[in-house]
């Protein structure tokens, strides 16, 4: 399953001091509240999951990830950053950028945005949904009316 984000997404958006305070729970100066069940990467894409189900099957398998759920997903890990360092949300400079993603991915469950992804020819079905099968009828020629 690829990943919505890595952590080398967020360089640049906001300090590399504060990143690494916002995710050092024992205060070693090392990140370890990134991965695993309870780390922040999870808890954005289960945020992101938790807007688009329903409507999509998630988590998400896209390779590469849109950019629209790459964009908020950085958005999402900003805002929780200065969420982990008790930034209030008046002052948490990534907290309207994530609320705006919030109501696009809102958009996208219900149908009023459109998500058009091209799905990779190897995942793609055998027969495209739809497919017209034609064959002899034992009651008739093709094209004939039967009575």
């Amino acid at each position: 399953m690829p990943d919505y984000l890595a952590l080398t997404d967020l360089n640049g958006q906001i300090p590399p001091q504060f990143l690494t305070q916002a995710l050092d729970d024992d205060n070693d100066g090392v990140i370890d509240a990134w991965e695993g069940d309870g780390g922040a990467k999870q808890a954005v894409q289960d945020d992101i999951d938790a807007a688009l189900e329903g409507r999509f099957v998630v988590p998400l398998t896209f390779d590469p990830m849109p950019r629209v759920i790459k964009r908020a997903a950085i958005a999402f890990a900003c805002e929780l950053c200065y969420r982990r360092r008790s930034t209030p949300d008046a002052d948490n400079p990534w907290k309207g950028r994530a609320d705006a993603f919030r109501k696009i991915l809102a958009g996208i469950q219900t149908g009023d945005i459109n998500f058009a992804v091209q799905p990779h020819m190897e995942d793609a079905a055998v027969d495209p949904p739809g497919s017209i099968i034609t064959f002899d009828s034992g009651l008739g020629a093709p094209g004939r009316l039967l009575g």
